[in-house]
């Protein structure tokens, strides 16, 4: 059997670029975790916890005693919510001594929460996207009453305020206000908490018509003015109170950007950063792209000038940038089949960030197991087209197991000048049918065909060189 290495573009992977500091919470599960933003943040501010052995389990349901719990962790911090105690009994099925009777409690008499007509919590119960979101929304101050969070129609105005002020930014998917809330999308719609704005009311007065006494609401919640030295802390001074800025000072968010200048979140508690990560892109391509297809994918109506767009390849920026409008076919930078071209439009700005991560082929020269002065880590040889940059090999810390000499792909941050992220290849043998090679437009006319499947070439591909291959002969490729 003849060996071919080759990158090709035949699945789609997508392979893990976020950038985190040491600072964030390292769950044994951490690689099932889709928000890792909101779990990494909603620990290290001890909103949320982890198991006893060390994972997360982030798919499992929430419970509304649980749900009680992170309110008050929000409100008043762990310290202080880890010492509420209920007096009576907050409900019937929430007994003194029950775990969560403290937080119950508490969310009971700030009408935060609300029970059963029969008289229960029933706090093992699992808890739907509106009831959570009722919750979070009165940790934000508004008056379940006032709004319209009681009675029949409870969850579409619960629904309209809180997606409307972005509680459900970055759920993947639609949200669904009568599915059971998991452990993972709780930290995420609680990080938009920390974010959104605080609101107040007028004072409520009484009128008394007769023997009646009528309660009139004042006026609609209004946001939360902060002129304090906490104003700034999430994202920018804007006069306004947000969640964190009231209730965790020491907790800021700037705008910043990862090791391939992909705009990101930068967290820190304190002086220790939590971690960097990536906003999510406007638009996301794995194989050529032109200025025209972006144009159209934005939904934008205008021209963005060439001195507005800003693109970067490896973390490295260009400078042979050009004005993104309609119909264009100037191909973006060197995009291509298995470079990853993100595209984040800042529509306050009207400017354009692209950045372009190829992937490479490498291969495992050794793997080093963990000792108490260093992490475990594998020497990663480069194959074929490597960054400019880079060594004849380079550690990349991972505890990943990978056998020696095995085909890796990875991708590389020139400039951090380090490998971010490794991945096995996936191997296919079998018998090529066709193999198709053009000089002249290599974005589409490079491929094999392997059992019926055909097999794109990748920007980066390694190895024989498809024109040399012989149809009707056994090869391994690699994906």
């Amino acid at each position: 059997m003849k060996k071919f290495l080759s990158l090709v573009l035949a699945l789609v992977m997508t392979m893990s670029l976020v950038t985190v500091s040491a600072g964030a919470k390292d769950f044994t599960d951490s690689s099932k975790i889709q928000y890792a933003e909101a779990v990494d943040v909603m620990s290290a501010a001890k909103v949320i916890d982890g198991y006893t052995d060390g994972t997360f389990n982030p798919t499992a349901t929430l419970t509304r005693g649980a749900a009680a719990k992170i309110i008050c962790n929000l409100i008043l911090g762990p310290t202080t919510a880890g010492a509420l105690v209920a007096d009576a009994a907050p409900y019937k099925d929430v007994p003194t001594n029950h775990t969560f009777a403290g937080y119950i409690a508490y969310c009971q008499k700030e009408k935060i929460i609300s029970g059963y007509a029969d008289g229960t919590f029933k706090p093992a119960n699992s808890l739907t996207g509106y009831a959570f979101m009722k919750m979070l929304l009165g940790a934000l101050g508004y008056d379940a009453e006032v709004e319209g969070y009681t009675g029949p129609n409870w969850s579409v105005n619960v629904a309209k305020r809180a997606l409307n002020i972005g509680l459900d930014d970055d759920l993947v998917g639609d949200f669904n206000g009568v599915k059971a809330v998991n452990r993972e999308e709780a930290c995420l719609y609680a990080l938009n908490t920390l974010t959104a704005d605080m609101v107040e009311y007028d004072a409520k007065t009484s009128v008394s018509a007769g023997n009646t006494t009528v309660v009139i609401a004042g006026s609609k919640a209004k946001e939360m003015v902060n002129n304090g030295t906490s104003d700034g802390k999430i994202f920018s001074k804007d006069g306004v109170m947000q969640f964190a800025e009231k209730y965790f000072d020491n907790l800021t968010v700037k705008t910043g950007s990862d090791e391939f200048e992909r705009p990101a979140n930068v967290w820190k508690l304190k002086a220790e950063e939590i971690g960097t990560y990536t906003n999510t892109p406007d638009a996301t391509y794995t194989k050529k792209v032109e200025n025209g297809d972006i144009y159209k994918d934005l939904g934008l109506g205008s021209k963005i000038e060439a001195k507005d767009v800003s693109v970067y390849e490896d973390g490295v920026k260009k400078t042979n940038t050009v004005a993104i409008e309609k119909g264009d076919d100037t191909k973006v930078g060197n995009s291509g089949n298995g470079v990853l071209t993100e595209v984040f439009y800042d529509d306050d700005a009207d400017t354009v960030t692209i950045t372009e991560v190829n992937t490479y082929v490498g291969e495992i020269s050794k793997t080093v197991k963990a000792t108490s002065k260093k992490d475990a880590y594998v020497v990663v040889i480069p194959e074929g087209v490597k960054p400019t940059s880079m060594k004849n090999s380079e550690e990349f810390e991972t505890t990943a197991s990978f056998d020696d000499d095995a085909y890796v792909l990875y991708t590389y941050s020139q400039s951090a000048d380090e490998v971010k992220s490794v991945a096995l290849a996936e191997e296919v043998t079998g018998t090529v049918t066709r193999a198709e090679n053009s000089v002249k437009d290599e974005d589409v006319k490079k491929a094999l065909t392997i059992g019926g499947t055909k097999y794109n070439a990748s920007k980066m591909i390694a190895g024989e060189d498809i024109g040399n291959v012989s149809v009707d002969e056994e090869y391994t490729v690699y994906l």
